[in-house]
């Protein structure tokens, strides 16, 4: 049994705490052990409450900063305690971890190999956190890229050797998301089958561009002849900007802040199509979600979106940071279901043939036994 302990210093819940979740829900339990350190807090609460119920043992560290020592005393105990054969650093944002810096504590209290998933590599260079992490990586076995546009920051960037890279692209459980019920949350917001709700998911922070978002929308809605809406959920710093944005395009009837919301896919299905226009991102799982429940995709045309969504065939891309073309796709899609519906269908069937999460599971494991045994990585193409 080869026992895997996965850390996340991560505030709150979202997509690199989903890809966890997922992946450690899909190992070979007979083959894999896996437990999880979290730091304190009440945002991973439910996190670590869904990985009890999985029998996922967990833990709780606290990273003040990078100069907690007792911070790192503490965590260095729990491997010591914990004895894994390998450590999984999730990093959500390149320098989260303390910019890698809990590889060489592992590495020094008798874990063997050290592996990182990297989810947002593009973030603009930091030069003290980047040589602790230019530090950190001389102890990282292997290093887990989400999509291949991470790979040019990872070595340019980040001096990660390419012979300890492999990419996994993320996946969804598709069985569990066929369970989903629907949610029929028009009727409570007064809309019917015929009006074409958009649903934008996602913190409200100015990188998920939902200020361009707005501003496309309400050109929607002043030129269209088809009634439309827009669902957002999410919560954010963003919001009361957003708010009084609607207010001021006279959106107030036509959007719908729903806040944060556990049964993002009841929406989806219950919505007619996903708008993802962020100015960064890595694979959202969002948009994998949405290809799932069969609904096309708006997004914008950056880092490992255009891996997932194929233009004009399981939906559309836009340029990031612009209204007039994210208005012109939502006004195309909004006017012909028949095109909606066909590319909905192709993006499920895109799903299940590259995106589910046992296949990111098995490759995982295969970097798991491949580094475990002392073998080389495959080679990046």
């Amino acid at each position: 049994m080869i026992r895997v302990v996965y850390f996340s210093d991560a505030p709150y819940f979202g997509g690199a705490e989903k890809y966890l979740e997922l992946l450690i829900s899909a190992l070979r339990s007979d083959l894999f052990e896996p437990r999880v350190l979290t730091t304190s807090g009440a945002g991973l609460q439910s996190f670590r409450e869904r990985l009890a119920r999985m029998g996922v043992e967990t833990a709780e560290t606290h990273l003040a900063g990078p100069y907690d020592v007792r911070g790192y005393l503490k965590f260095a105990a729990i491997i010591r305690k914990w004895k894994p054969d390998l450590l999984h650093i999730n990093l959500p944002g390149t320098y989260n971890a303390q910019a890698g810096l809990v590889a060489p504590i592992a590495r020094l209290s008798g874990c063997r190999r050290v592996v990182t998933t990297e989810h947002l590599a593009m973030v603009e260079r930091l030069w003290k956190r980047h040589l602790a992490k230019r530090f950190s990586n001389l102890f990282v076995t292997a290093v887990i890229s989400i999509t291949q546009s991470n790979v040019g920051f990872l070595t340019r960037v980040h001096g990660i050797s390419p012979s300890r890279i492999v990419v996994i692209r993320n996946g969804v459980n598709i069985t569990e998301l066929d369970a989903t019920v629907r949610a029929r949350i028009r009727p409570a917001l007064g809309l019917d089958d015929s009006t074409f709700v958009f649903l934008a998911v996602g913190s409200l922070t100015e990188r998920k561009g939902h200020r361009y978002l707005l501003d496309a929308f309400a050109r929607l809605s002043a030129s269209g002849s088809v009634r439309t809406a827009l669902l957002i959920v999410g919560e954010g710093a963003e919001e009361a900007a957003l708010r009084a944005k609607c207010t001021e395009l006279n959106l107030d009837k036509r959007v719908f802040f729903l806040g944060h919301k556990e049964d993002v896919q009841s929406l989806i299905l219950d919505s007619d199509c996903m708008v993802v226009p962020s100015t960064m991102e890595g694979m959202p799982f969002v948009i994998l979600e949405a290809m799932a429940g069969v609904k096309p995709v708006i997004a914008s045309r950056i880092y490992g979106i255009p891996e997932v969504v194929v233009e004009g065939e399981t939906g559309l891309l836009v340029p990031p940071g612009e209204a007039d073309p994210l208005h012109n796709a939502m006004q195309r899609l909004a006017r012909d279901r028949e095109l909606s519906s066909n590319m909905g269908a192709a993006g499920r069937r895109r799903i299940e043939l590259h995106f589910s999460h046992e296949r990111m599971a098995r490759e995982v494991e295969s970097v798991y036994n491949t580094i475990l045994s002392g073998g080389q990585l495959p080679h990046l193409t």
